[in-house]
């Protein structure tokens, strides 16, 4: 599912491109570097949104598989951007 961006993403004139792995976005913007935002489905069914440095790298934030659908697992991954990178 591909996430809806908040409004606050094209303020900052981020940019999103895939990152070639399923569910998971390359972002950029002016002076913020690059970062990879992504969803994974967890055992018990529900989803977690991740934050990576690099494609392949450690998780550098995320959260536990906790929402019911993608959605708000990308919500969570764009909060995750902003509180960790922009603020």
């Amino acid at each position: 599912m591909p996430p809806i961006f908040p409004f606050w993403f094209k303020q900052r004139q981020c940019k999103a491109e895939p990152a070639g792995v399923d569910n998971t976005l390359r972002v950029s913007g002016p002076n913020l570097g690059e970062t990879f935002l992504g969803i994974a489905q967890g055992d018990n069914k529900k989803w977690r949104a991740f934050l990576r440095t690099s494609a392949d790298g450690p998780e550098t934030a995320c959260t536990e598989p906790e929402f019911d659908n993608p959605a708000d697992a990308w919500e969570a991954a764009f909060e995750l951007f902003r509180t960790n990178t922009i603020v």
